[in-house]
């Protein structure tokens, strides 16, 4: 809307690129001017330092994170000719990331043993007071294993 009154002001003199953001005159923005208007924003709100093309940098990042790292998705959306300079830049470690994907390692690889073993518990009967002290008496003893092994044999074959 600014745009359209600007070039009705201006007449002739508006110059139409056809872009989104203009200066008045309808002229592109040039880099030293766009830098000049963020170092002063982060100067007025107090912000941490940074260079403009971290703007692109972080978008990209979160870009790789949102999209659950669809490569050629970012690549497109970002305009870079090859997907190795999406993954190579801007693909980072994230913390939050690499929690997750030990807790899916975790669920997906352990979890079927440990569910297997509780299901072994839940089916094998308690142990009773004298079976802990046979048990106790085993190791306290083990040369009376072998024999009492024998005597069960020979007891479940009768």
């Amino acid at each position: 809307m600014l745009q359209e009154m600007m070039k009705s002001d201006l007449g002739p003199e508006y110059q139409d690129y056809n872009i989104v953001i203009a200066q008045p005159n309808g002229r592109p923005f040039e880099e030293h001017q766009i830098c000049q208007k963020f170092k002063a924003l982060i100067t007025e709100h107090n912000l941490k330092p940074v260079v403009f093309h971290s703007l692109r940098h972080s978008s990209t990042s979160m870009k790789l994170k949102i999209s659950g790292g669809d490569i050629k998705a970012v690549q497109g959306d970002t305009g870079h000719a090859q997907a190795n300079m999406v993954t190579d830049v801007y693909s980072h470690i994230m913390n939050d990331d690499r929690k997750r994907l030990a807790k899916k390692m975790n669920d997906q690889f352990f979890s079927p043993l440990h569910t297997e073993a509780k299901e072994k518990a839940v089916d094998e009967p308690p142990m009773t007071e004298s079976m802990e002290q046979l048990i106790q008496l085993l190791k306290s003893s083990p040369e009376i294993i072998e024999p009492l092994l024998q005597m069960s044999q020979l007891l479940s074959s009768k």
